[in-house]
């Protein structure tokens, strides 16, 4: 009987059709007589095995006729040998956390030119490079050195011949980033190839030989056709590496599914991120599952209420999970605390009124309609909620009429005349609306501010843009969008950053933190969060605290909250 086996589009089950669908009864009775602890499962497509029992198959004695897609003959390879070596694995991982660099320097003695890492990147690159390892989740602090950590490892396993080349896929602000680090710390040891321009452009580097290919996201979607054959020709002699990982949480996007599907034909994986899990516990698994092929979640159910789901997880990573954590606080101890400092900004007359206006046209309709509607209508209120946040920022952009100064901007007034021409301070502004970037550039055109945001589409604009606010004396502002430039970015020749505005995704928030906070800074480092009186942006701010907080208690860190002017002076007159 002949049996068709292929994998899922998401990745997460094996699929056998046989050629005449009323044969999926007998093919079920046959595999699950010799399988009795796999469930086998039959949908449209016909009989499914997840991914978590796939490593269990073995259909050497079944007596059937498999044809196996390429795809799943990897899925099955991939699995049955991480299954195999999965717990020696997470042994000597947990082994080197514990021990530190001793340990380290003994799995790397005959390796040379690692004098230059810290302690801490002795042990991830120990951890990376474990013989019959598959990868590892690194998930140390923004600013404490990821990317050396994977520069070193790298060349370890080249050096050991266990691998030829590296797939790096990274956000577009830090595709750029890669050939430069990789020529500080490797100089010119290796080629390092960006995959950009048109298609007859990518094609040519893809063609070229390269011992690293850096791509973005979207690059990865659009071209997995041509980036899996390029793969396919160094067997496991590959290594694919996802930075900022918390783009691929989400297992229906296809960024995600396709990442999933080039992992197939890499030997190892490594995922880099400093905030993995900014919105919700379950975002770590998609991250796991990237490194581990699903081993680290096997056969974990996962409440549906967050707080349960954020305790299992949180013990099953500590247990048996392939990561490694390490925060600034620790591995660089010189550096100085961050100061964060809410600006309580009135609004302006014509601004109050507009936001009054909206909000309580916002709540009589909310009042007036039951839960079913709201959740049909859902989207309808969530931009009219987000209106009014921006009007804390920009009125002008929800009603023309609105002609008078914002709040925010007479404040910044102030603010940036204090910090950048009185104490020559350059300075950071983070802004989420495309308004407010535009109506700050032109206004503070005095500063000489370079900007970072999705309307900046070329990567030697964005690329001058860091050159020029680091090492221009004139350049004194840096106008972004977390969106855009929060992560990756090296713009320590600050010490301010202000928030004028934010998006509600944690990630973005959290990740544009550490752009100043990070090793090489010598400086406090000060946050000013500005904050319209008596609106919905403070509640918005607090949520994002909170998930701060959430998502390091998932990971074991300290989840204080950080120590302000107003907690200072409310905790002297308790």
């Amino acid at each position: 009987m002949r049996v068709d086996i292929k994998a899922s589009e998401n990745m997460d089950r094996l699929i056998f059709t046989p050629r005449k669908w009323e044969d999926v009864g007998l093919i079920k009775r046959l595999l699950a007589k010799d399988h009795p602890d796999i469930r086998f499962k039959t949908s449209a497509e016909g009989l499914c095995v997840e991914a978590n029992d796939v490593a269990k198959l073995n259909l050497n004695e079944v007596g059937l006729d498999f044809s196996w897609s390429e795809l799943a003959e990897r899925f099955l390879i991939n699995r049955q040998h991480t299954y195999k070596y999965f717990s020696a694995v997470i042994d000597e991982i947990k082994k080197l956390r514990n021990c530190g660099k001793e340990l380290a320097e003994i799995h790397l003695k005959k390796i040379n030119g690692l004098e230059i890492l810290d302690d801490h990147q002795w042990v991830n690159v120990a951890c990376m490079t474990i013989p019959e390892g598959f990868g590892l989740c690194v998930f140390d602090e923004q600013g404490a050195g990821k990317t050396v950590t994977l520069i070193y490892a790298f060349d370890v396993l080249v050096e050991r011949d266990e691998v030829d080349f590296a797939l790096i896929i990274a956000p577009k602000s830090m595709v750029s980033e890669w050939p430069v680090d990789f020529n500080t710390f490797m100089s010119d040891r290796y080629k390092v190839n960006i995959l950009t321009g048109n298609q007859l452009e990518k094609r040519k580097v893809l063609s070229g030989k390269a011992d690293v290919i850096v791509t973005n996201f979207e690059t990865a979607i659009s071209m997995e056709q041509e980036l899996r054959a390029l793969l396919r020709k160094y067997g496991s002699r590959s290594i694919l590496v996802v930075d900022e990982s918390f783009f691929i949480k989400n297992l229906d996007a296809k960024r995600t599914q396709s990442i999933r599907r080039l992992r197939e034909y890499c030997g190892r994986a490594f995922v880099l991120c400093g905030t993995p899990a900014p919105n919700s516990p379950v975002d770590l698994i998609p991250q796991f599952n990237i490194v581990d092929f699903g081993m680290t979640f096997s056969g974990v159910n996962i409440p549906k209420n967050k707080n349960e789901a954020g305790e299992i997880i949180h013990r099953i990573i500590e247990e048996r999970g392939p990561f490694v954590r390490h925060l600034k606080a620790d591995v660089m101890p010189d550096l100085l605390a961050k100061q964060f400092q809410r600006v309580n900004i009135p609004m302006q007359p014509q601004q109050a009124d507009l936001y009054r206006k909206t909000k309580e046209a916002l709540a009589t309709d909310l009042r007036e309609i039951d839960d079913q509607t709201f959740e049909r209508k859902k989207m309808s209120f969530f931009a009219r909620r987000s209106a009014l946040l921006q009007i804390c920022s920009t009125p002008s952009s929800i009603d023309i009429a609105c002609e008078e100064v914002p709040g925010k901007i007479l404040a910044l007034d102030k603010i940036l005349e204090d910090l950048i021409s009185k104490q020559g301070e350059k300075v950071i502004l983070w802004s989420f609306y495309t308004a407010s970037l535009d109506n700050i550039v032109s206004r503070y055109q005095k500063y000489n501010p370079v900007r970072y945001d999705g309307t900046v589409t070329e990567i030697t604009a964005r690329r001058e843009a860091v050159r020029s606010f680091r090492e221009d004396v004139e350049t004194m502002l840096f106008v972004g969008n977390p969106a855009a430039a929060g992560a990756g970015l090296n713009l320590q020749s600050a010490r301010f950053a202000i928030y004028e505005s934010m998006s509600n995704q944690a990630a973005h928030y959290l990740q544009s933190l550490d752009r100043i906070h990070r090793r090489g800074q010598k400086n406090q480092v000060e946050y000013l969060i500005l904050l319209c009186d008596g609106t919905i942006e403070i509640s918005e701010y607090n949520r994002l605290i909170e998930k701060e907080h959430s998502a390091q208690k998932i990971l074991g860190d300290p989840t204080g909250a950080s120590l302000t002017r107003e907690m200072m002076l409310a905790e002297l007159f308790l």
